[in-house]
């Protein structure tokens, strides 16, 4: 294996962090009475970050589980096992987490649980379609779906999210994961890069758009699109190939010259987003919620991925502990929206009597301000740091060092966690 020391993107720390706080944001959202409507636009374009966050998993692991060469620097079956070693204690833990505030909150019924369907937000839901919603999952069927969370298979169920939603997202990385070590040694020996990107983004955008012109709207097609790993892929294969092109001298110097420009590009892809929402968002929400704005994402990875180190040291140590922490932020924070939405009413109904609105139900009824977003985006974060440092990386320490020894093998260059 390779000792060579490899660079660390503190762009891409900062990158993963900020697109895992927008994702708190962007669920987050629905709870503040007053958001501006613009505004609401902008963080409702969420999966932007979610997009860009798998695109940048791909980017990070081609630079450090390959070598110089492009090869793996481990067997498939030790990087696997490796990578489950970090995914599977957040996921256990934020699952935990998730009964017991449902637990807490919610009383057991023998009808058994309510489920979250995904659902088209610009296509009218039928009375009968609603009133299918608002049936409970049998409790033989939900205990099923709980042993699909215990294996990471939640992301192929495409009809309803239950207990931690966002942990579809950990269960998609353990699929890419699964993938890397035939498809990344692959993706980097290829020449013709650029038009592999365009392959990939063609192939991306097939899905979306014959789910489109056949006028297939219905929850089931909205989960499958939204969650299925295999047609969220083509994100995580781009972000190889990107590493790919990053490798180019000729590449890599475009960029470092222009980054702010390609930076402030790539970003133009939220505004572009939100225009075609506005102007067709039954027919254009597909498309843009899976592919059309792969090349502004792209733009936006390679662009931060030009941004030289920081000097300080304790700027670097911060950068890369709250780069770590994205992935806990992902799984932690959709549990305690309920949680935190009810504390926060009680708490503002406590101190300011007079915001209070005149209604026979004020739990329900009390407004939350916009300003509470700046301490909740604290509060998750704060405890993603402390759930990072003091139990997912011990845990993931002591899983590893009772993997087979001949799998413990692992380079000095690693120097990341993707």
């Amino acid at each position: 294996m390779s000792t060579i020391k490899r660079q660390r993107y503190y762009g891409l720390e900062w990158l993963r962090f900020l697109m895992a706080l927008w994702m708190v944001a962007y669920h987050f959202g629905g709870i503040y009475s007053d958001m501006p409507g613009m505004l609401r636009s902008f963080i409702g374009m969420g999966f932007f970050a979610t997009s860009t966050f798998f695109m940048l998993s791909g980017f990070l692991l081609a630079h450090v589980a390959l070598d110089h060469a492009g090869e793996m620097k481990m067997h498939g079956p030790a990087f696997v096992a490796k990578r489950l070693c970090n995914l599977y204690p957040i996921h256990v833990m934020t699952m935990l987490l998730s009964i017991g505030l449902l637990l807490i909150q919610y009383p057991i019924r023998p009808e058994g649980v309510h489920v979250y369907f995904n659902t088209h937000p610009y296509y009218p839901l039928s009375d009968e379609v609603r009133a299918d919603f608002a049936e409970r999952l049998s409790w033989p069927s939900a205990i099923g779906h709980i042993a699909l969370q215990l294996t990471l298979l939640q992301a192929w169920e495409p009809r309803f999210l239950w207990l931690n939603g966002a942990s579809w997202s950990i269960s998609a990385l353990l699929f890419f994961y699964a993938c890397f070590p035939w498809l990344a040694p692959r993706l980097m020996r290829v020449q013709r890069w650029g038009l592999v990107l365009l392959g990939i983004w063609g192939l991306y955008a097939l899905g979306p758009l014959v789910a489109t012109l056949a006028g297939s709207f219905d929850y089931v097609t909205v989960g499958v699109l939204h969650r299925n790993p295999l047609f969220r892929l083509p994100e995580f294969l781009t972000g190889i190939v990107l590493y790919r092109a990053w490798q180019s001298p000729r590449v890599g110097d475009l960029v470092r010259r222009f980054r702010y420009p390609l930076l402030a590009l790539g970003l133009c892809g939220v505004p572009v987003g939100v225009l075609l929402l506005n102007m067709d968002g039954l027919h254009l929400y597909y498309l843009t919620h899976n592919g059309l704005l792969l090349p502004f994402q792209s733009l936006v990875l390679l662009s931060v991925c030009a941004f030289p180190a920081p000097q300080g040291a304790a700027v670097k140590a911060w950068a890369q502990r709250l780069g770590e922490s994205a992935l806990c932020i992902f799984a932690l924070h959709t549990p305690l929206i309920g949680p935190t939405a009810r504390a926060t009413r009680w708490l503002l109904q406590r101190w300011h009597e007079s915001w209070v609105v005149d209604s026979s139900n004020v739990a329900l009824k009390f407004a939350i301000p916009l300003w509470t977003m700046a301490f909740h985006l604290a509060m998750i974060v704060v405890l993603a740091l402390l759930m990072q440092r003091f139990v997912v990386a011990p845990v993931r320490r002591w899983l590893e060092a009772r993997l087979p020894s001949a799998w413990q093998r692992h380079s000095a260059a690693r120097v990341v966690q993707a």
